[in-house]
């Protein structure tokens, strides 16, 4: 398991710095009224504020989901690649079938300590949307030779979504490191991208604001 770090850069706050000029005593300049310096001072103050609240605007209204601001893929905004293979409990399994709904493709191995520590977190979300069917986790196989074992973890802490072993898949998800998840919306596009371990709440806000865009139900 890789771990990355996740650096958020923050913009140093604007600084209004004042600089005073006395003149000594008995220098004949010409002085410049005190009230039209506090206008100029205020006038400044209101331009640097202004610039400042427009960038916050436009930061706001352009903001996306945080590991699209955080984590970095060439997937964001595209259609996900195809995950097609057997069932680790038998049968087959492709992303396609689960098109209409939200799906958390979930790349796992047991040797991953992070991907057991988030188990909770997967057996949470898949609870709360196993009644209405608006979404589902795909593990996928992230080392081949780790299937037997993985087909018992699952299996042991009850967890009956859908496990699919395709070798291909980890490969054209660029995935290089574990936890490694990936938040489809119901139209097929990759939503979000989370490489480390997944929070129940975030998908769970990420599907609200999908359902507020259009994308499905939340």
């Amino acid at each position: 398991m890789s771990n990355r770090d996740e650096h958020v850069e923050q913009a140093e706050p604007f600084e209004h710095v004042a600089v005073q000029v006395d003149d000594e005593a008995g220098d004949q300049q010409p002085t410049v009224p005190t009230t039209g310096r506090r206008r100029r001072t205020v006038l400044w103050a209101a331009v640097g504020i202004g610039v400042l609240t427009a960038v916050l605007i436009a930061v706001i209204a352009s903001a996306q989901p945080s590991s699209q601001v955080t984590a970095k893929s060439p997937l964001l905004g595209n259609n996900a690649p195809s995950i097609s293979g057997p069932g680790l409990g038998g049968g087959h399994y492709s992303l396609a079938e689960f098109r209409n709904e939200w799906v958390l493709v979930n790349f796992m191995a047991t040797w991953c300590a992070p991907c057991q520590q988030e188990m909770p977190q997967l057996m949470m979300f898949a609870k709360q949307h196993a009644a209405s069917g608006d979404a589902t986790v795909l593990t996928v196989v992230y080392d081949p030779t780790n299937v037997a074992q993985l087909k018992d973890f699952l299996k042991a802490r009850g967890a009956h979504w859908p496990a699919v072993d395709d070798p291909a898949a980890s490969v054209s998800y660029g995935v290089t490191g574990l936890p490694s998840s990936f938040l489809i919306a119901p139209d097929g596009i990759v939503y979000a991208y989370v490489p480390g371990e997944v929070k129940a709440a975030q998908l769970d806000s990420w599907l609200q604001q999908g359902a507020a865009k259009g994308l499905g139900r939340a």
